[in-house]
């Protein structure tokens, strides 16, 4: 096929990122939208010229598409896909994949019968830094790997709006999955901490140690701190000590920066950055391999539903430690 036609269920802050990055995938084209709240999916069907709004999602689904795009809330993931793959679309969905395990098999079952490409946003296994490491990982330039040491810290001012699900799988959930693509390898055991500073439904200063099963350790920080003046919008790293080397990835102090009478900004120039009007960057680049997978029929190598499920797992497992006060064993894996 020449253009890859995509329906998005979804329109919030990120679906619009996804509006974005779409703008700079040669031969895509979000050709319908559909949100909960119609008033938003108009304001996007106006803002990027997307001929139709549906009513509601099955309306969406029994529209011409190729592919559906998923950016719900993270704990309403399965009916959009459920529905999507039945209707034989196939299908991109944001992480985490879901917060329930059960409903990550309900995803992967349901894709594999219907013979549909099922991809999970996973989007640092996209980012030049974080893939270019996983390449030198993969040589055996580091050796064996022995400790990984994750940050990942966010502004107190995105606890309104992302406070509604614990760090561990909001934030956390990336440099999990970090590690077991570069470890290759299960995790068996993890331990969590976790402490409130503010009123937040969660903890927002979360600690977890990962024990790998060949003996290596991942440590996985996410703090939702930052004050709003310090001109950042991230406050990510990642260390990863092998027996023959180090890699050191630092996303602060950014690349670019602005000095204005106002104070210090940094932007995001890796994940989402914009450029003339467009979404660059890993989101980019994510959702263009998504569309070749779909324009081949190809499933996605890069990243697959399983993998994602045991991110969820391991993150299920954080958490569940980190509010019983006791390490919990991981027994069961895909």
């Amino acid at each position: 096929m020449d253009e890859v036609r995509i329906g998005m269920v979804g329109c919030g802050l990120f679906g619009e990122s996804h509006l974005q990055a779409f703008r700079a995938v040669a031969g895509a084209r979000v050709t319908a939208v559909y949100d909960t709240d119609p008033a938003v999916a108009g304001e996007r069907a106006k803002a990027f010229h997307i001929p139709k709004i549906c009513a509601s999602l099955e309306e969406l689904c029994a529209e011409d598409l190729d592919a559906v795009d998923v950016v719900t809330p993270e704990q309403i993931h399965l009916e959009p896909v459920l529905k999507a793959v039945s209707a034989g679309k196939h299908v991109f969905v944001e992480k985490p994949m879901a917060t329930v395990l059960e409903e990550c098999d309900r995803m992967i079952e349901a894709a594999r019968r219907a013979g549909r490409i099922l991809m999970v946003g996973q989007i640092l296994r996209f980012e030049t830094k974080y893939a270019m490491l996983r390449d030198e990982v993969a040589s055996g330039g580091l050796g064996r790997i022995v400790s990984m040491h994750a940050r990942r810290n966010r502004r107190k001012s995105l606890l309104p709006r992302y406070g509604r699900n614990h760090p561990a799988i909001e934030n956390c959930i990336h440099d999990i999955d970090l590690m077991l693509w570069y470890t290759r390898d299960r995790i068996r055991r993890v331990r969590g901490y976790g402490r409130k500073a503010t009123g937040s439904k969660h903890h927002d200063t979360f600690w977890g140690i990962l024990e790998f099963e060949n003996g290596a350790l991942g440590v996985v920080e996410t703090i939702w701190l930052l004050p709003e003046a310090c001109g950042i919008p991230l406050d990510d790293s990642l260390q990863v000590v092998g027996d023959r080397g180090v890699a050191n990835v630092s996303l602060v102090p950014g690349s670019l920066t602005f000095w204005r009478e106002g104070g210090y900004e940094s932007p995001d120039v890796c994940y989402d950055p914009r450029v003339g009007g467009a979404a660059k960057g890993a989101l980019r680049d994510e959702l263009a391999y998504f569309c070749d997978c779909v324009r081949a029929n190809r499933m996605p190598e890069i990243i697959t539903p399983v993998e994602a499920k045991n991110a969820v797992r391991v993150s299920l497992a954080l958490i569940e430690s980190g509010y019983s006060d006791a390490p919990v064993d991981i027994e069961e894996w895909n």
